[in-house]
């Protein structure tokens, strides 16, 4: 029974330690690696936040602070960039590219 409550009590400690995660300061470092770490290891740090951010999410049930700066970092630096690009060659059409 003792046994018991100390793995619940474990799993409530778990909880609140990654509940209490901020990643905003992981997306301000990602933002900087962009720039100064020659894009792709920006990359590369952005989707291991990300990652970490849904281990979080798994374990506590709520979105943690700075997920939703991780995921714009991702669409602004790999997903608009390769819109633009597969406008440029033709494959695509958007409204503000002739």
């Amino acid at each position: 029974m003792a046994e018991e409550q100390n793995v619940n009590m474990g799993e409530e400690m778990v909880k609140a330690m990654h509940g209490a995660k901020s990643y905003m300061g992981h997306a301000f470092g990602a933002w900087i690696l962009y720039y100064v770490g020659f894009y792709v290891i920006g990359l590369v740090a952005n989707l291991i936040f990300l990652a970490n951010t849904k281990e979080t999410m798994r374990i506590t049930g709520t979105s943690p602070s700075g997920r939703g700066c991780l995921l714009t970092l991702l669409w602004v630096h790999l997903v608009i960039p390769f819109l633009v690009v597969l406008a440029l060659f033709g494959f695509i059409s958007l409204p503000f590219i002739n």
